[in-house]
């Protein structure tokens, strides 16, 4: 699925400042900042195979949140996506990087979008990936709801994982990259972590955070998962452009050649006009 690790940058780890470690790779030393911030059970691996090619004319960052991807899990109070975002801010000002731009995959549209509150003065732009203007996912769950969804994804937790993988792929997505994909999001994290983190994100609210924010922004967003979608946008996205992609939800995998050129489409036009 990735390209071999023994051809990268180490994974290097610091404490983040509500418990846990976060991690980050570096791909690139020259030009302007990107920071790849994985979705829920990913990890600074699920950029392997596209960071490289981001990497010929940007500094790449990708990191790994506390608690996922093999990082120190935080106490309770840091499982938040607030606490996620403030990881990254933190990671930002300790590397001393002054001005990037996020690139937020899934849950990593709510976390670069704390990202963005928290430190305003260090981030540039905003480009949302497959993430955020789905209603049913990024506006805050009922508590009734919110339990049902845990309950029913903690009751068979492989099989729950492998049968969303499989409505949120592109048809041509084979068996095997479907597989691979199921296999490393069971592995990035435990369980029960991973859940209650999952519930601080249906508690999060898109309609109360994401007017917070004063930089510009971008949605990137596969019309194959926008079927799933509330057909009724938030009115909380209505001067943010959405540009569409044809893969699957995880289109730095499923179809890394396409993705590139598409951010660095978004790129030109939200960064660089």
């Amino acid at each position: 699925m990735n390209e071999p690790t023994h051809n990268l940058a180490p994974l290097l780890k610091l404490d983040a400042p509500m418990g846990g470690q976060i991690g980050y790779r570096v791909f690139g030393t020259e030009g302007d900042c990107l920071v790849l911030i994985h979705g829920w059970c990913g990890n600074a691996e699920h950029w392997n195979v596209i960071a490289p090619e981001l990497a010929r004319d940007h500094r790449v960052l990708a990191v790994s949140h506390p608690g996922f991807g093999g990082m120190l899990p935080p106490p309770p109070a840091g499982q938040t996506i607030r606490a996620m975002g403030a990881a990254v801010a933190h990671l930002l000002a300790y590397l001393g990087i002054e001005s990037a731009t996020l690139i937020g995959h899934s849950m990593g549209g709510p976390i670069m979008t704390e990202v963005a509150i928290i430190a305003p003065d260090r981030v540039r732009a905003l480009i949302g990936l497959d993430t955020l203007t789905d209603r049913d996912y990024y506006r805050r769950v009922p508590d009734n709801e919110l339990i049902r969804r845990h309950e029913e994804f903690a009751a068979d937790y492989a099989g729950r994982m492998r049968a969303m993988i499989d409505i949120i792929v592109h048809p041509s997505t084979n068996e095997a990259m479907r597989q691979a994909i199921t296999d490393d999001m069971i592995a990035s994290a435990p369980a029960t972590f991973a859940l209650d983190v999952k519930d601080d994100l249906f508690a999060w609210d898109a309609e109360q955070r994401w007017p917070l924010i004063s930089c510009p922004a971008i949605m990137l967003n596969s019309t194959w998962v926008a079927r799933l979608a509330d057909p009724k946008p938030m009115p909380c996205f209505s001067d943010t452009d959405v540009v569409e992609y044809d893969s699957g939800h995880f289109p730095m995998i499923e179809a890394p050649v396409m993705i590139v050129e598409k951010l660095r489409s978004c790129l030109a036009t939200l960064v660089y006009p």
